[in-house]
């Protein structure tokens, strides 16, 4: 009698090893499955303009330089008030004379990337332009004409945080790497 007692509880105890493994692997699959889902998420939620303001600054080692900062677009001269309504998020650094600066924008949606990205490019022109360097040094007018602009997805920037270009360029490509 005991020997039949037991083969019933072993039976029961097989069937719910069986279900316990079922619901286990159920439960690592629906885990897995989140997990992948959300990945992009997480990794577009770790660049922000600021943190890739930081990262350029950082690459630069420009700091010392900027007494600024703005998160609010209508702070930042480089986009008038309309444009300023396709920027999602801004982070901008400036010194005084707004010579050595480094700005990030994201854009409100990805097709306001290059409407935005023509106005950096409209900016720099202007700022390298010989009437309106006159009164800059030599120094601060080469920052205007080595400073380094670009577009990623929904990001834009400009850099302009040294006189060499190479420098800029250092800052440019650790904001890439945060993309």
């Amino acid at each position: 009698m005991k020997r039949e007692h037991g083969n019933r509880n072993n039976h029961q105890n097989s069937g719910l090893g069986r279900m316990k493994k079922m619901v286990c692997n159920l439960l690592a699959f629906v885990c897995f499955a989140l997990a992948l889902v959300q990945a992009p998420a997480v990794a577009e939620a770790k660049a922000s303009a600021k943190s890739l303001c930081k990262a350029a600054l950082d690459a630069t080692g420009g700091s010392s330089y900027l007494t600024s900062q703005t998160t609010k677009a209508g702070d930042c001269p480089i986009f008038t008030v309309a444009q300023s309504k396709k920027i999602s998020s801004i982070a901008y650094l400036c010194d005084d004379k707004e010579i050595y600066s480094i700005c990030v924008v994201k854009a409100a949606k990805k097709s306001d990337a290059s409407s935005l990205l023509k106005s950096i490019k409209a900016y720099q022109k202007n700022n390298s332009s010989s009437d309106y360097l006159g009164d800059y040094s030599q120094t601060e007018q080469n920052v205007f004409k080595n400073a380094v602009c670009g577009k990623k997805g929904q990001y834009v920037w400009y850099i302009a945080m040294s006189s060499k270009k190479d420098v800029n360029k250092k800052g440019q490509d650790a904001l890439k790497k945060q993309l």
